[in-house]
């Protein structure tokens, strides 16, 4: 069974992609439909393979410098992030693929849509993990040392790309309207 906090985490980051900083009540939204219908064993498998996965995955070393600029523009552009409630980290690879208002955002950061959902997801789960390494830590895949190493020295661009993604102290000004 794949522990609670983690698979929010994973889930949050992949569902959301990201890709708008939302109200808080909006950002716990997909959180909510997941402790409102657990995901089917077939699919708890898949969430633990795109764990170690993404565990495994090797955040480039200029991750921020290319991720931050990214996020900024998909804020900016007030780019809604699909729907993908308990969806494999492939479909929603296929699913950013398929969103033509961000094809030409990642285009110009020369980032292709897995790039970009596996650097964010890689990205959001280990720094929830690294924020509370107690908390499931003994089901959860070891993650890429390089990655702690990048984030753990990197904190203010950390907490930065943190903040732009949804989860800051709430100086986020705009609500996605209707």
């Amino acid at each position: 069974m794949i522990p609670s906090f983690v698979r929010k985490a994973l889930l949050a980051t992949t569902c959301a992609l990201a890709l708008a900083p939302l109200s808080a009540a909006m950002a716990q939204q997909p959180t909510q439909q997941m402790t409102q219908q657990a995901p089917s064993p077939a699919q708890q498998a898949a969430i633990q393979h795109d764990m170690e996965t993404v565990a495994r995955y090797r955040l480039p070393k200029d991750f921020f410098t290319r991720m931050t600029p990214v996020m900024e523009q998909i804020r900016n552009s007030r780019i809604s992030p699909p729907e993908t409630p308990n969806m494999s980290l492939e479909d929603t690879i296929k699913r950013t693929e398929a969103m033509p208002q961000l094809e030409p955002i990642l285009k110009q950061a020369h980032m292709t849509a897995r790039d970009f959902v596996m650097g964010i997801t890689t990205f959001g789960m280990t720094a929830a993990v690294m924020q509370h390494p107690a908390q499931d830590s003994k089901s959860m895949p070891p993650l890429n040392p390089d990655n702690v190493s990048l984030l753990k020295s990197h904190t203010a661009q950390t907490q930065a790309l943190i903040q732009i993604m949804g989860g800051g102290d709430g100086q986020q000004q705009q609500a996605p309207g209707p």
